[in-house]
């Protein structure tokens, strides 16, 4: 299991609030320090990692298949270049 890394930031600064500062300042920093990390997470528009990557692996097979493509139409114009030049020359 993955440790959220807004929990893992605030297990780190909470310590040290607590030992500088008295407790219900300390208290109350580390709930306007989270409220405020929570607001800009909320404007990001964050997708979880699976999603992502499979979106990732998506798109990766989609270019594959349009650089395929591609490479086939240039030879069937190469082909119908060469018919049409053919017929010209009749």
């Amino acid at each position: 299991m993955q440790i959220d890394p807004l929990a893992a930031l605030l297990q780190t600064i909470k310590p040290l609030l607590d030992e500088a500062l008295p407790t219900d300042l300390a208290r109350s920093l580390s709930q306007d320090i989270e409220s405020r990390v929570q607001e800009v997470l909320k404007k990001l528009s964050l997708v979880p990692r699976h999603e992502f990557e499979a979106q990732e692996a998506l798109v990766t097979n989609l270019e594959t298949k349009v650089r395929h493509l591609e490479q086939r139409l240039a030879e069937v114009e190469k082909v119908g270049a060469t018919s049409a030049n053919a017929l010209d020359e009749n």
